[in-house]
C-alpha cells in the first residue's frame, strides 16, 4: 500500500508540475520582443519609418499597440511589448491602424520596413521582479536615464536554475551593501535565441555608467568574487551591448 500511495503522489506531482512552473512564470511580466538588425545604410530610413508608425499610433490612439524601443551600437533595434499570455501573440495590434490609415498606405509602410534588413526575429522574455534590483520599484523607463548597458549571460538548460540561484545571491549582496547600481533582470522565454538572463542597467550616459560600475565594484569588494567566479563556471558565453532608450520610436496608448 505504501508503494501505491507513493506512486500516486509522484504521479500527481508530475501532472501538476507544468502548471506550477507556468504559474511561477506568469508572476513576472512577459514581453514580446521584436528584434531588427538594420543595414547600416538603412538606419535613417528605418528610424523615419519607426517614427511614422509611432506617430500614426498616437494620431489614431491605437489601444492594442504598446511598445518601447531600444537601439544598440551594433545597429539592432529591439521593441518590447507587454503581453498577458501567449494568446496575445495571435491578436492583431495594428488592425485598427490599418483601417484608419488605409490599406494602401499601411502596407506601403511595412513593405518599406522590409527593405531595411534581411532577417528579423520574435521571442518572449520575462521581467523577473524578484531577481531585479531596484529598491524604489522596478520600472523600465527612468527620467533622464536613456543609456542602457545590456548584458546577456547565456547558459545551458541544465545550468539555468543554478544561474538563477547565483542571481539571488548577487541581489542579496547588492541589498546588503546598499549598491547604487540598479538593474532589471529578464529571463529568456519562448522562441529566445538561447537560454539566458539579461541584465539591463540604466544610466545618464556611457560615462555615467562607467562611474556607477567602478563605484559598485569597489563597494562590493571581495564579497563579489566567489559568486562571480561561480557564475563564470555556469555560463557558456556573454554578450554585452551599449544601447539607448528611444522614446521617439516608442508608443504608449492614452489611458
Amino acid at each position: 500500500m505504501k508503494t501505491k500511495h507513493t506512486s500516486l503522489l509522484i504521479l500527481i506531482v508530475l501532472l501538476f508540475l507544468p502548471f506550477a512552473q507556468f504559474a511561477q512564470v506568469t508572476e513576472s511580466q512577459a514581453y514580446w520582443v521584436h528584434e531588427d538588425p538594420v543595414y547600416p545604410a538603412k538606419v535613417l530610413d528605418y528610424e523615419a519609418l519607426s517614427s511614422t508608425l509611432a506617430a500614426n499610433c498616437r494620431k489614431y490612439d491605437i489601444k492594442k499597440a504598446n511598445w518601447i524601443t531600444i537601439s544598440t551600437d551594433d545597429l539592432r533595434y529591439f521593441t518590447l511589448s507587454p503581453i498577458k499570455n501567449m494568446a496575445d501573440l495571435d491578436k492583431s495590434r495594428f488592425s485598427v491602424l490599418q483601417s484608419k490609415m488605409g490599406e494602401k498606405e499601411f502596407n506601403a509602410l511595412f513593405e518599406n520596413f522590409d527593405e531595411c534588413y534581411d532577417t528579423h526575429i520574435d521571442y518572449i522574455i520575462h521581467l523577473d521582479n524578484d531577481l531585479s534590483y531596484m529598491p524604489g520599484g522596478v520600472v523600465q523607463v527612468q527620467e533622464g536615464m536613456e543609456f542602457r548597458k545590456l548584458e546577456m549571460w547565456y547558459t545551458t538548460p541544465q545550468n539555468f536554475p543554478k544561474v538563477l540561484e547565483l542571481a539571488k545571491q548577487f541581489k542579496a549582496l547588492y541589498e546588503k551593501k546598499n549598491s547604487k547600481e540598479y538593474y532589471r533582470l529578464y529571463r529568456s522565454g519562448f522562441g529566445s535565441p538561447g537560454q539566458f538572463i539579461l541584465l539591463a542597467i540604466s544610466a545618464k550616459s556611457a560615462e555615467d555608467y562607467e562611474r556607477i560600475r567602478k563605484e559598485n565594484k569597489e563597494l562590493l569588494g571581495e564579497a563579489r568574487t566567489p559568486i562571480y567566479e561561480e557564475l563564470l563556471r555556469s555560463i557558456i558565453r556573454v554578450e554585452t551591448l551599449n544601447g539607448y532608450m528611444r522614446q521617439d520610436l516608442s508608443f504608449t496608448p492614452k489611458e
